[in-house]
């Protein structure tokens, strides 16, 4: 299935400069943010919301909504929604993922994540963050592993 990702047009090839282009800029921009500060970022005593905690806001409804979409076909055994059931988990992994990320990004030290773990504030958000992120990103690999194994026994999942 990954060979043919290194098989397209030349249209295809262009899309791939441009995403890559797209996330040197994201790594420029993160490598200017983690030399200067958070305060790049625009986050103040005013606006406490930033960017990171509005996407990572937006992609809990992503993985969410995936997995809902995904649900029928278990729940109701419905035909046509176990051709989809696969994508559906794989962006559930994705938006936990990037979730997880856009979380460390916000901490300002990505090094120090450790220490949440390690010595948790039970008045902290990032600490429950953390614990719930992760389990829904096990639970969800889980099934994506479930779902491959079907398909490549050829059995409905």
């Amino acid at each position: 299935m990954l060979e043919k990702i290194f098989k397209g047009s030349k249209r295809y090839w262009y899309w791939v400069g441009f995403l890559l282009a797209i996330i040197a800029v994201g790594a420029v921009s993160y490598w200017q943010q983690w030399k200067i500060g958070l305060g790049i970022t625009g986050m103040g005593k005013r606006v406490s919301w930033g960017l990171y905690i509005a996407n990572f806001t937006f992609l809990v409804g992503v993985a969410a909504s995936a997995v809902m979409v995904v649900l029928p076909a278990y729940i109701y055994d419905y035909k046509k929604f176990k051709r989809i059931t696969a994508l559906g988990e794989f962006l559930a992994v994705a938006a936990v993922t990037m979730c997880i990320l856009f979380v460390l990004v916000d901490l300002g030290r990505p090094e120090r994540a450790f220490n949440v773990l390690l010595h948790p504030n039970p008045s902290s958000v990032f600490v429950y963050d953390f614990i719930v992120l992760s389990g829904y990103l096990l639970l969800n690999l889980i099934i994506c592993w479930y779902v491959l194994d079907a398909h490549r026994r050829e059995e409905s999942p």
